[in-house]
C-alpha cells in the first residue's frame, strides 16, 4: 500500500461477514483499520469517516 491508508471495517450484522483474515492482512500491508458493526453507535461510525477512513462494508455470505 502506498502511504497510510486508514480502511473502516463495517460488519453490518455483526460478526455475520467471515472475513476474519481480512484486518490482519490490511494490517500487515500497513493500513490503520478500525471494525465496526452497525449495531454500534452510528456516531463512531461517523466520526471514523470524517477521519477519513475507507468505509469496507462486509457482505454476509449468501443463504441456501
Amino acid at each position: 500500500m502506498n502511504g497510510k491508508k486508514r480502511v473502516l471495517l463495517i460488519d453490518p450484522l455483526a460478526g455475520a461477514a467471515c472475513m476474519p483474515g481480512l484486518a490482519a492482512a490490511l494490517r500487515e500491508a500497513g493500513a490503520e483499520v478500525r471494525e465496526m458493526t452497525l449495531a454500534q453507535d452510528y456516531g463512531a461510525v461517523l466520526d471514523a469517516l470524517e477521519q477519513d477512513f475507507l468505509p469496507v462494508v462486509l457482505k454476509a455470505p449468501a443463504r441456501d
